[in-house]
């Protein structure tokens, strides 16, 4: 996960800069965008990974995920 998260952010930074270069904003404002952008990027692509692994292993395991609540589907039944 951590790999692709890398490489992620990497490609995230590089598009970034490219994208402030071309838009004649000064360097150091250029590289502070793309430093940010790039961390928010691994930041989003690793909690996406985790939350997509949770979700595969519950299915596989047959339950709900962990942390999700179970509704009570016994109410509201007359029987």
């Amino acid at each position: 996960m951590r790999r692709t998260a890398t490489n992620a952010a990497a490609f995230a930074f590089i598009v970034l800069a490219i994208v402030g270069t071309v838009s004649d904003v000064p360097p150091f404002v250029c590289g502070m965008r793309s430093m940010g952008g790039a961390a928010v990027t691994y930041v989003l692509v690793t909690v996406a990974g985790r939350v997509a692994i949770s979700i595969l292993a519950s299915v596989i395991r047959g339950g709900p995920p962990r942390g999700a609540q179970v509704k009570d589907q016994t109410r509201g039944h007359a029987g």
